[in-house]
């Protein structure tokens, strides 16, 4: 095996350390070689091949003053609280406006334009006051900015003829305030002078599982001057968070009240605090009321009585007003089960349905107007969404296997044959659209239990097309008109024949209904070909690449069923699409 195959894993394990510089080190490798993989490839070997020697390395974190909770609360308003402060150091927080107050610690810059000219930066001292040059004590301290900046302006065109004053909040002084009560991580915290009572939540990663958002007091020399409620912000859009913090002050949360989960056909599904004094419709109107789909026919109110969970009779959505919330009640609103399915191609009315629940493929088929006159329905495509994960999942972890073998490859003596195969069709599965189709049957209406649909299904009924495709290693890929009971042979003949490389044992076939089998390639006239495939229009004849390798080979065979499949439903697409 050549030497530049061999040196592959000691590439891709040294170019992440070297960051890809081009010192005298990293030239002594074959990086021509490197240059020629595909690019996809080649990044996914080097990250694959690091992985291990950077769960090795001593792991270091940015310096952060935040870091993610280690748990968050299925509370409405807990993801805004996702973060919290792990210093005392203080945070940066928007520009400030005019209305902040002045104190001891902020630092005003003044520059005078005019007969006078300076530049003088005046930080407020204890007593609050700055000494302006030929000006004096002026006192700023519990003045806002424009206040300030006004006295400052009118102290100096009384003393000076010509000259302009202007002055801007150049630094800002530290306050520190006690978090208590519920909090996640209560304690003392340094923030700046622009502090508000979020602020002071946000880093201290906000109420604690039983912390109230809607009871949080601020508190000042042992009197409380201020309780907000969080919900007002988050859901109201109203802002009661003016009043800026000061030394001193305590923010307590206080306990929840009453916590309820409201789930089903409403608009923001999940668990919201209500107050003593509110009823349940207070958590519908939290949860931004139902959606169109919901069933207020059939509605549940679950709650915890004398130790037992017991349901409630709900006849009408109404009921809630008059119904005071308990912690721990779960109201449900079942939604009605209609699915939305879109139907493209060759039908009277392509577009997309809400079907009703037990509906099947053909009921889509029939609301969209049925099939056109140039409608193939063996050639239908269905698509499921739940399916399709399923797909991307195995092709994932294929394509990781691809990955292991192509560094096996590597550094054994494979042919440089196998390992090309393997490389190209390692990036070709990677690059492959994943489908979620599933092999139905279109042509028979009357058939005993056709699929029923699920939510964001897809159905693509192509137009008849009179072609077979024929892919892979013939002399001339494309495609060949149909010719009634020919059979594989007769096509690839078509296309000038097998190449060398071709893989004369394993070809596939896949039908317009997705359908895939494999046919041995029997050039012997003498022999029967007792595994002869019937063909139909809109088939695809796949001739694979030979591999030596068994490992490689069994990948291959993996690889071309994913890649066939998602090929017959991308011709399926193309054959819908209108010039």
């Amino acid at each position: 095996m050549n030497k530049k195959y061999i040196k592959l894993l000691l590439i891709v394990s040294v170019i992440p350390m070297l960051g890809y510089a081009q010192d005298a080190n990293f030239m002594d490798f074959d990086k021509s070689f490197l240059e020629s993989l595909p690019s996809d490839i080649r990044e996914d070997l080097i990250k694959k091949t690091s992985e291990n020697m950077d769960l090795e390395k001593t792991q270091y974190r940015r310096p952060s003053t935040f870091i993610e909770k280690p748990k968050s609360s299925a509370r409405f308003g807990s993801k805004i609280f996702s973060m919290m402060q792990t210093t005392l150091m203080p945070i940066n927080e928007p520009n400030f406006d005019g209305s902040y107050i002045l104190d001891y610690g902020d630092v005003l810059e003044i520059q005078l334009i005019g007969q006078k000219s300076s530049l003088s930066k005046l930080p407020i001292k204890r007593d609050g006051s700055v000494n302006i040059d030929d000006l004096g004590k002026v006192y700023l301290a519990g003045l806002s900015l424009n206040n300030a900046i006004n006295l400052i302006k009118a102290k100096v065109t009384a003393s000076y003829i010509g000259v302009d004053a202007f002055i801007t909040l150049t630094n800002v002084r530290d306050i520190q305030v006690i978090l208590a009560g519920n909090v996640f991580n209560p304690g003392s915290y340094v923030l700046n002078g622009n502090s508000n009572i979020f602020h002071a939540l946000m880093v201290s990663g906000g109420p604690s599982e039983d912390g109230s958002f809607r009871s949080i007091d601020l508190v000042r020399d042992n009197e409380k001057i201020e309780s907000i409620d969080l919900y007002d912000t988050f859901i109201f859009g109203q802002s009661n968070l003016n009043n800026r913090l000061r030394s001193g002050d305590m923010i307590f949360v206080n306990t929840s009240q009453k916590i309820v989960n409201i789930s089903g056909a409403v608009k923001r599904p999940g668990e919201y605090e209500l107050l003593e004094d509110e009823n349940l419709d207070q958590g519908i109107l939290f949860a931004n009321g139902l959606d169109k789909f919901a069933d207020t026919s059939n509605i549940k109110l679950e709650r915890i009585l004398d130790g037992r969970i017991k349901s409630l009779p709900i006849s009408n959505i109404l009921q809630f007003d008059s119904i005071k919330a308990n912690d721990g009640d779960r109201v449900f609103i079942r939604s009605f089960p209609f699915r939305s399915v879109e139907i493209k191609g060759a039908v009277t009315n392509p577009g997309i349905y809400l079907m009703n629940e037990g509906d099947n493929i053909f009921d889509a088929i029939k609301k969209s107007g049925g099939f056109s006159e140039t409608a193939y329905p063996l050639g239908g495509v269905y698509e499921n969404l739940s399916v399709k994960n399923i797909n991307q999942i195995a092709v994932d972890l294929l394509y990781q296997d691809f990955l292991d073998n192509i560094l096996t490859l590597s550094q054994a003596s494979a042919s440089s044959s196998d390992f090309a195969s393997s490389l190209s069709l390692a990036s070709e599965l990677k690059n492959t659209n994943i489908s979620g189709r599933v092999i139905v049957d279109l042509v028979d209406k009357n058939q005993k239990d056709p699929i029923l649909v699920k939510d964001g299904d897809i159905i693509t009924i192509p137009e008849y097309s009179n072609q077979i495709y024929i892919y892979g290693e013939v002399a001339q890929e494309g495609a060949a008109i149909f010719s009634e009971g020919k059979d594989v042979q007769y096509y690839i003949d078509k296309k000038g024949g097998l190449n060398n490389t071709a893989a004369k044992n394993s070809i596939y076939v896949l039908y317009p209904n997705g359908e895939t089998k494999k046919v041995a390639w029997n050039k012997n006239i003498f022999v029967k070909q007792s595994n002869k495939l019937d063909l139909y229009p809109g088939s695809i004849v796949f001739v694979p690449r030979a591999i030596d390798n068994t490992l490689t080979s069994r990948l291959t065979a993996q690889a071309y069923a994913s890649i066939l499949g998602n090929l017959g439903v991308s011709l399926a697409s193309l054959s819908v699409l209108k010039d």
